[in-house]
């Protein structure tokens, strides 16, 4: 699968096997089907900060993705929009991870915090 210019960071799978989503320093999200090994429509892009993390909901319903501008962004899987946009980290935001009830996203930049 070739698409991505930046080096891609995070590879999620999607409830039933078939496609993953796969996010990139070159500030895109995108959507593969495992067995064409084709991308799925256009690039998920908001802004243009690079994606260094990102994570699954339980339901896998939600991607959230942490970046470059110390900015979460939750997108809905089902539109490839984003849904809400939260701040507070003051840098890159390197790693995420749902609670196991899909109510809370926790995430760690490089700025020594950690916001749940």
């Amino acid at each position: 699968m070739r698409g991505h210019t930046g080096q891609v960071r995070h590879v999620v799978h999607l409830p039933g096997g078939r496609q993953i989503i796969t996010c990139s320093l070159n500030s895109s999200l995108r959507l593969w089907d495992l067995k064409s090994g084709t991308q799925i429509e256009e690039d998920w892009r908001d802004e243009n900060d690079a994606v260094w993390s990102m994570t699954l909901s339980p339901n896998g319903e939600i991607v959230a993705s942490g970046c470059n501008d110390g900015k979460v962004r939750l997108w809905n899987v089902g539109t490839r929009k984003v849904i809400a946009t939260w701040t507070g980290h003051s840098e890159v935001v390197c790693t995420l991870c749902w609670s196991t009830d899909g109510e809370r996203v926790a995430s760690g930049p490089w700025d020594g915090t950690a916001r749940v």
